[in-house]
């Protein structure tokens, strides 16, 4: 059986448009760097925002008042609940549903979070709830080779026919590589592959290098 599985955040949604509309909101007014700029400088995999809004105006020499900080992230959640699916990922979900292909989740997070993103990008449209692990609920998590043996076990899949799709190479690319599946490295954020490293199968910077990859191999 052929199956495709996705990350969530930065994979199935760009976490960008959510950090850089709150940064809009709460700091527009009160300092000049841009919004963007912050969202790059505090990129940090798998630590909350509010280590990642700290951690960006540092960089710029700025230390921000707590106060700050928990307006900020009052504001960000508010943000969190509007995320979407592009139309490109609509356009590679609903292939996979037309070619009959299995698809799921595995994403790294805490269970609520991650599952209230789940519900508001509308998933259960293409990807029912049992097809989609969360490693808040499972006590392991991304690059650990275990989550994605876990997600063979219970959905009944052959690596040799498996796919990830997925942003980070630390977690996502790394992980599915060590589990033996193939791979396939959304690198939105340009980034550089990790010096010593075990390329992806495919590498694509967005939404429609990924689905002219999955056309081409699987539009028959």
């Amino acid at each position: 059986m052929l199956a495709i599985l996705f990350d969530v955040d930065d994979t199935l949604y760009d976490v960008s448009i959510p950090f850089c509309s709150a940064c809009e909101k709460v700091f527009k007014e009160r300092y000049s760097i841009p919004s963007m700029d912050l969202f790059l400088a505090g990129r940090i995999h798998d630590v909350p925002v509010i280590e990642r809004i700290r951690k960006a105006f540092r960089k710029f020499g700025i230390q921000i008042t707590e106060s700050e900080v928990m307006e900020f992230h009052e504001v960000y959640r508010i943000e969190q609940t509007k995320i979407t699916l592009t139309e490109g990922m609509k356009n590679i979900l609903e292939f996979c549903r037309q070619k009959g292909i299995f698809t799921g989740v595995i994403t790294n997070g805490f269970s609520r979070a991650q599952w209230n993103k789940v519900k508001n990008l509308h998933l259960e449209a293409w990807i029912p709830d049992s097809r989609i692990i969360v490693s808040g609920d499972e006590g392991v998590r991304k690059p650990d080779p275990g989550i994605f043996k876990l997600a063979e076990q219970r959905f009944g899949l052959d690596r040799k026919d498996t796919w990830f799709i997925g942003d980070t190479y630390a977690t996502d690319i790394s992980g599915a590589i060590n589990a033996g599946w193939n791979s396939i490295w959304l690198n939105r954020r340009q980034d550089i592959l990790p010096d010593g490293k075990v390329s992806p199968d495919y590498t694509v910077s967005d939404e429609k290098g990924l689905f002219n990859i999955l056309h081409s191999k699987w539009s028959d």
